[in-house]
């Protein structure tokens, strides 16, 4: 839990990113803090009382050099922008996007203090304002949330009387010039009034309105959505109070006891905390786990096999700089193969100076919005040692980096199917941005071969890409004790990384005495198979404990390729 030292270095360096709201009576109780603390009320006001920077665009800029225009850049070009004060004013906030899939049109979902702006970017270098929604009851807040389903959007603000605002994207298909909208339906169900974040999972129609004022003490505040314009108010779960953001989802992770549930992984400020939300009026607790660094654990993003998880830790730099330490941006991984028992696996620290905010992760990158530091792109390694590298990026914010604070790149959409990434900035309005990254390697027939790592001779795999995405993995090795043994994994990849679940074998005779009845199955572990390229790949492997074995990887070529069988072959 957080002390009073906590509190003392945040109030004596002036800074804090989270809203008043954020923190409940009980939450107050916690922290040793009067509720409220007026004081502390305007300290973290001011905090994200961020001035208005203003850019005027000069049209598309390829980063060259380092540079697009006035924007230092490595690896992303930009293509379009709006200021603030082109799209309603006030001071940026959160953002999401939407894709109209029959007309193929896209747009950007901009939250402001004083309300949603409403952007076509279709034409990427001549982005459209169509128009604004108003923020309930014209209160302004810095804290503003957005989020899409089923053509629709939903949107909450924090600190203020705003309860869920609904509209009916498809009302932006058919705008005549510039429009101040009205929400389709304004929820405040469940004693609900305001949200620091919505998350929700399409899967299942549940929205889940997270911090603020409800009736949760700020945790899941649970929303039938599955008629977006008729929310219906089903459940609360608060057992471990204030939840600042999350991430719901059907598992299907490496965990089995939990195959198929429906799970919330939530940002808790001191911990991540793992919820079973399948039965919305008895919903569980699975693990709350903190991690050494941790000041305020703000948000964070599943692997795409949902092994890991990555999270930012808003306030570890500042806390640091405090105390005279690096406040480089660090970004925290956390092993989840046991979602009863999650484990840290370290930290990646970035090589400026950046508090960080939001991140998202695709297609085996991280999109970070890192504040004053601006959009980074960080390619996921071996996760296992929190290796990750940062391959491109976009600093919306040119001033001098020379603290820490609040300005800048507050969140990134990287999820269009166009290549395209929207980044909504406090100070200077929304970036529409195009990442030219090495592609990806997919894991192809022509994987399957015969793999060695060439500092190892006398151990290798066998690798058999198998139809509907299966693989099976043979690895001839040896036992602790230096006998020969045979490992065999068999599982499922997707793009370039196939998890597997491992058997030892053990107990039969060599022929003609041979008798399948004989061999002993011993389940051994996991490997996984991560491919870079045709002739490179990642191979981990995760004992189980008490085995005796410990946990490695090591870099891999082929040795040998299936008759037949050639990347030539596959690229044509």
């Amino acid at each position: 839990m957080k002390n009073k030292l906590y509190l003392i270095l945040l109030m004596a360096a002036f800074v804090h990113v989270t809203a008043w709201a954020c923190h409940t009576p009980q939450q107050s109780a916690k922290l040793n803090k009067m509720y409220p603390d007026w004081d502390f009320v305007k300290m973290m006001h001011k905090a994200h009382n961020q001035p208005y920077k203003g850019y005027q665009f000069n049209g598309p800029a390829a980063c060259e050099n380092g540079q697009a225009d006035v924007f230092a850049c490595h690896n992303v070009d930009l293509l379009g922008h709006l200021d603030l004060n082109q799209i309603g004013g006030g001071q940026g906030s959160d953002s999401w996007g939407w894709k109209h899939e029959t007309s193929g049109r896209y747009f950007a979902l901009v939250g402001r203090s004083n309300g949603t702006s409403f952007v076509e970017i279709t034409d990427p270098a001549n982005p459209v304002y169509l128009g604004n929604l108003p923020s309930t009851n014209g209160q302004a807040s810095a804290w503003r949330d957005i989020k899409t389903y089923q053509d629709h959007a939903f949107i909450v603000a924090d600190d203020i009387e705003h309860g869920m605002q609904v509209f009916n994207l498809t009302r932006l298909l058919n705008v005549q010039g510039v429009q101040t909208f009205t929400p389709d339906h304004l929820y405040e169900g469940g004693g609900f009034v305001s949200a620091h974040n919505i998350v929700i999972n399409e899967a299942t129609g549940f929205a889940y309105l997270v911090g603020g004022q409800n009736n949760c003490l700020g945790g899941l505040h649970m929303v039938n959505i599955q008629n977006p314009v008729s929310p219906q108010y089903t459940a609360c779960y608060d057992a471990d109070g204030y939840t600042h953001d999350a991430q719901c989802l059907i598992y299907a992770g490496p965990d089995s006891d939990h195959l198929g549930r429906e799970i919330c992984f939530a940002s808790n400020e001191d911990t991540v905390t793992i919820v079973d939300v399948t039965n919305k009026n008895n919903p569980t607790m699975l693990s709350r786990t903190g991690y050494n660094g941790q000041q305020y654990t703000h948000q964070g993003w599943l692997t795409a096999d949902q092994k890991y998880f990555l999270i930012d830790d808003e306030l570890d730099e500042l806390v640091r700089r405090d105390a005279g330490l690096s406040d480089h941006t660090r970004t925290y991984v956390m092993d989840l193969t046991d979602l009863d028992n999650p484990v840290l696996t370290g930290y990646h620290e970035a090589d400026g100076v950046a508090v960080d905010h939001n991140q998202y992760i695709v297609d085996g990158h991280t999109y970070q919005a890192n504040y004053i530091r601006g959009l980074r792109i960080l390619k996921l390694g071996d996760l296992a040692a929190a290796e990750m590298t940062e391959v491109a990026y976009f600093d919306t914010y040119p001033d001098p980096d020379n603290t820490s604070n609040f300005g800048g790149a507050w969140n990134v959409y990287p999820f269009f199917d166009n290549g395209v990434v929207m980044v909504s900035d406090v100070n200077r309005g929304v970036f529409i941005l195009r990442p030219n990254l090495a592609e990806i390697v997919d894991i192809e027939a022509h994987h399957s071969g015969l793999w060695i790592n060439p500092d190892q001779g006398g151990h290798g795999l066998s690798v058999d890409v198998l139809p509907n995405n299966q693989m099976v993995i043979f690895w001839y090795t040896y036992d602790t004790q230096g006998n020969q043994i045979w490992l065999l994994g068999a599982g499922s990849y997707a793009n370039n990384l196939a998890t597997l679940s491992v058997n030892m074998t053990r107990g039969a005779l060599f022929p003609p005495l041979f008798n399948s009845s004989d061999v002993e199955f011993t389940e051994w572990g996991t490997f996984e198979f991560e491919v870079s390229a045709c002739d490179a790949a990642k191979f981990r492997w995760t004992p189980n404990p008490g085995l005796g074995y410990e946990a490695g990887s090591l870099s891999m070529v082929p040795l040998a390729r299936n008759a037949g069988l050639s990347c030539e072959q596959d690229s044509e």
